[in-house]
């Protein structure tokens, strides 16, 4: 019989060796710079009296851990919606007569070979 080996013991006896970069550049947080409403950042959970709703203490790392190092999280990077990234006018569509005509003319384009396309490889042809 073999002896059963744990992962610790594997990784020593092959020489593993964890690689890290010590060249990682802290991000910026686009969410927070652009006047986002979520930046992903929590000063609440930041805090080590927070509790969760489950009933949980927080660890005082707030929403993401690394957020000290590395700047942001997912939602800091690529916020879904950051008001410097969109038109101040975002009630009114920006092309005009002439983009309404030029969307309208290849809907109807895509929607006539689509058509087009369907017919002549039904039975009905």
């Amino acid at each position: 019989m073999g002896q059963r080996v744990g992962v610790q013991q594997r990784a020593k006896a092959a020489n593993l060796k964890v690689v890290t970069s010590a060249n990682v550049k802290k991000g910026i947080n686009k969410a927070k710079k652009g006047g986002a409403p979520n930046t992903g950042v929590s000063d609440e959970m930041n805090k080590k009296s927070f509790v969760d709703a489950s009933g949980r203490k927080g660890k005082g790392y707030g929403v993401f851990r690394f957020d000290s190092k590395y700047g942001a999280n997912v939602d800091g990077y690529s916020p879904i919606w950051s008001p410097n990234e969109w038109s101040e006018t975002g009630d009114e569509y920006s092309g005009g007569t002439l983009g309404l005509l030029v969307w309208f003319g290849l809907l109807s384009a895509g929607l006539g070979l689509a058509g087009y396309l369907i017919f002549s490889t039904s039975a009905l042809a």
